[in-house]
């Protein structure tokens, strides 16, 4: 994978339904962070719109990938997936195909990877930890609470 990640177009539809959001530029990769493990993680732009110097930006989102995760690809640079909890949905429209193939190459073998019941229940308990929800809440908090491992 490119150092810094592959820019990107975040989208997001909140439970599934309504309107697409476009949350903005940023720069997509996989990599393996603590404590969540391997994740999808999104670095935002900066403030000329390029990446800093292969430096990653400020972090936009940590996604947890756990085994059995569906993340599909819809067409050629286009990656989906709905986060199963909240129903949310989410995109990353990408530049090109060969970069959407990266990301995606990246999260097929944590995806695919068999888990054994207990060691896949410790994985998910590294999601975040839902709290009842404020009506209205913005999508930074939402965001911010994706990225947030439970201890």
């Amino acid at each position: 994978m490119a150092s810094g990640g592959y820019p990107v177009q975040f989208l997001h539809l909140p439970g599934g339904a309504g309107h697409w959001r476009n949350l903005g530029a940023s720069y997509a990769t996989v990599t393996f962070l603590r404590p969540q493990g391997q994740s999808l993680v999104l670095y935002a732009a900066g403030p000329d719109g390029r990446q800093q110097q292969q430096q990653p930006g400020r972090l936009v989102l940590a996604y947890p990938i756990l085994p059995g995760d569906a993340f599909e690809r819809l067409d050629g640079a286009t990656l989906w997936w709905a986060e199963p909890e909240s129903g949310d949905e989410f995109a990353l429209c990408f530049l090109d195909e060969a970069a959407c193939g990266a990301v995606c190459g990246a999260i097929a073998p944590v995806v695919s990877t068999p888990a054994v019941d207990a060691v896949a229940e410790t994985l998910a308990g590294l999601r975040l930890a839902r709290e009842e929800e404020e009506e209205g809440a913005d999508i930074a908090t939402r965001i911010a609470q994706l990225s947030i491992g439970r201890h």
